[in-house]
């Protein structure tokens, strides 16, 4: 039996399990559809029943998972409550409708893509039904999006933690705009950030080479197995990564604060994968293109701005050689792009450690202590998308 063959058997028994409809294989066999069709249904069946939390109910807040792996268990008391398995039941019943009266491979596509609008919350935005693309809901499932998307379109977003109020229409807006990108394409999301008029706004005074570099998802290998990336082409990873350590902030909590990664091009992660934990990276940090106040006749200068890096609370994973593996790949992107690196004072002497192996360091990388108020201009200009 061939990969391929084996993990479309294993996708149909997880469609048929989460279904509970046994006759479902023999269904979808009678109608010949494609190993995409499968792979989007079981994962559109596990993320929408198991995984399932109704945020239209529950709402947004700190009650909710802190991890990846938490959402994964489903055994979180927000994918428990009474109010997610009534959803997650009414998903069960449509997903079985869906099968049982499609008439062909494209019926089904069609249908597919219906329902995962229905199971993010925006069902009813015109907009979004015309931007929909089968390749953008398949890289969208691919990248366990659901539940972020489902969380960012049904919450609400009113007021901070501390209760100072927000935009919400705007905030709202930024939404839209975001789950869009998604839904056109599979590397969708990822142009939207880069070429909306804000972002090019941002990357404005780069080189075309220095805006190639940063836009650039570059990944490093490291000793040990360790592995840094700028997540990947499409940057769907992103959704996920305030997940990574925390609790701070994250898609169903403090919500507004994910929309500064997500919706900015100066801002992306810098994540960590090992080798010996292939579920999801295991550690982040925040990596920002940041601009100098010009002083006189000195124009302002571009700034790469590291953050440090947080670990993920489940994976069974020691963090030895994150920090130095993280450190070494903003290095290596801030020579690469010939643009000063500042970082947090506590990395000073990771930072110093690693200086010595590359040439004119000294000239070229700059610590600075960091400050809250980057946070809240990124949010300000994420706003203003």
């Amino acid at each position: 039996m061939s990969t391929s063959e084996h993990a479309s058997r294993t996708d149909l028994k997880t469609v048929a399990d989460i279904l509970e409809d046994a006759n479902l294989a023999q269904r979808l066999r009678s109608i010949k559809v494609d190993q995409d069709i499968v792979r989007v249904l079981a994962q559109l069946a596990k993320q929408a029943v198991h995984m399932g939390i109704d945020y239209q109910t529950l709402g947004v807040g700190w009650h909710h998972p802190d991890s990846r792996a938490a959402y994964r268990s489903c055994k979180h008391r927000s994918t428990c409550s009474p109010a997610s398995r009534k959803r997650a039941a009414a998903s069960r019943a449509r997903l079985r409708t869906a099968v049982a009266s499609a008439k062909d491979r494209q019926d089904m596509r069609a249908t597919l893509t219906e329902e995962f609008l229905r199971e993010i919350g925006v069902a009813n935005e015109s907009r979004l039904r015309a931007a929909a693309t089968w390749p953008g809901v398949v890289a969208a499932l691919q990248a366990e999006l659901l539940l972020p998307l489902r969380a960012l379109n049904e919450g609400r977003m009113t007021q901070t933690m501390c209760g100072a109020s927000l935009p919400e229409d705007d905030l709202k807006g930024v939404v839209l705009a975001l789950t869009e990108a998604v839904l056109k394409s599979s590397t969708g999301f990822s142009e939207w950030r880069y070429s909306s008029p804000r972002g090019q706004e941002q990357l404005r005074g780069l080189s075309d080479h220095q805006i190639c570099l940063w836009q650039e998802p570059t990944a490093q290998e490291h000793r040990g197995g360790l592995k840094t990336h700028e997540d990947a082409p499409g940057e769907l990873g992103f959704f996920w990564a305030t997940k990574i350590g925390g609790p701070s902030h994250g898609f169903d909590y403090e919500s507004q604060c994910i929309l500064p990664l997500l919706a900015n091009a100066r801002h992306k992660v810098i994540l960590v994968s090992v080798a010996a934990w292939t579920e999801h990276p295991v550690g982040r940090a925040h990596w920002r293109l940041l601009w100098s106040v010009g002083c006189g006749k000195k124009p302002p200068e571009p700034r790469l701005w590291l953050e440090t890096v947080n670990a993920d609370f489940e994976a069974p994973v020691s963090s030895e050689g994150w920090e130095t593996a993280v450190l070494s790949h903003a290095v290596s992107k801030a020579d690469a792009m010939g643009v000063p690196l500042s970082v947090n004072v506590a990395q000073a002497a990771a930072l110093q450690s690693l200086l010595g192996s590359f040439r004119d360091a000294g000239q070229r990388f700059d610590m600075y202590i960091k400050m809250c108020v980057y946070m809240s201009v990124c949010l300000y200009v994420c706003i203003n998308v």
